[in-house]
């Protein structure tokens, strides 16, 4: 993520909270602290956050209407602060995408974004079915196989999970979550579905993207190295300190996630996290490894595994 990103999402995050807290701006003041032309002040104000019920509308002076006031949350804020940083890597992101999705049906739940720019029709098609709440269908292969089925399936969310997009969604009655670049040939029905507001708050509430096949929980070892960047925020799904090492290092615990949200992390984080608890979990992720290195002999020549 380019600085230049960076700091557009901090200036807007900042003057959206702001104007939540019930500041009037001033559009010199906000210049001269961001270190920007004035006319991008107005820009951010008059366009990207045109959805705000306004007081004042400029051209120099800005406030919203007191009714308004505290209406976001500080997790709608932030939200739209990660929207902005990854402006670039999402299909066409533009200010009606913002405000539409603000606290909608798009979440973004993770730090590294795969490039789906390529796929922008098919995500518009089932970003327009989830917000019209139609029914759709397409082909899905899952990962390791050749060959896929269709699905015919009730969309409710498209959730970024370290990176990757997923789509979550009822098929056959039961909640399932579909890698979104493993699926294609995707229609949006005519039909309608029953939608469940209750079903959405579960989906949007929870860091966990999987239904089913859950770990009530998982026990991770922290190194001393690793700790600040968990402490400073959250990077396991449903993540709660358990206890502080003397060392200096971490038990953390992650309650009521799946496997394949655990064990990208632990890989990734290799050799600060250990899994202690379950500890086949801990052995599966280990002879994932052994066997990487057993499939490749150059690396395994390289890095022999003992």
């Amino acid at each position: 993520m380019s600085s230049k990103h960076e700091r557009f999402a901090f200036r807007l995050s900042q003057i959206l909270a702001k104007l939540n807290a019930g500041v009037r701006l001033d559009v010199h003041q906000l210049a001269e602290e961001f270190q920007v032309d004035k006319r991008t002040i107005q820009r951010d104000l008059n366009e990207r956050l045109e959805f705000l019920t306004w007081k004042e509308c400029g051209p120099r002076f800005y406030s919203i209407d007191k009714i308004h006031l505290g209406h976001l949350t500080k997790e709608d804020i932030e939200r739209f602060a990660r929207f902005c940083s990854i402006q670039d890597l999402l299909p066409e992101i533009d200010q009606r995408f913002y405000q539409k999705h603000l606290t909608q049906s798009v979440q973004i739940k993770g730090v590294q974004y795969e490039n789906i720019s390529h796929l922008q029709a098919e995500f518009k098609t089932l970003e327009a079915a989830i917000e019209q709440h139609h029914y759709i269908e397409f082909y899905y292969v899952k990962s390791g196989q050749k060959k896929g089925d269709y699905y015919r399936v009730e969309p409710y969310a498209l959730i970024n999970k370290i990176g990757v997009w997923y789509l979550i969604g009822v098929h056959n009655g039961k909640q399932k979550t579909f890698c979104f670049t493993q699926m294609s040939a995707i229609r949006q029905m005519k039909e309608h579905f029953e939608f469940s507001p209750s079903l959405k708050d579960i989906i949007l509430g929870g860091d966990s993207i999987y239904s089913g096949n859950q770990i009530s929980e998982v026990v991770i070892q922290v190194s001393p190295y690793a700790a600040p960047y968990f402490t400073r925020r959250d990077l396991l799904p449903n993540q709660s300190l358990i206890k502080e090492l003397e060392d200096g290092g971490l038990l953390l615990s992650s309650r009521n996630v799946n496997e394949m949200e655990i064990l990208p992390i632990v890989q990734y984080w290799i050799p600060h996290l250990t899994i202690i608890n379950p500890g086949e979990l801990q052995e599966k992720l280990v002879m994932k490894i052994r066997e990487y290195f057993t499939s490749n002999t150059t690396i395994q020549h390289a890095y022999p595994y003992k």
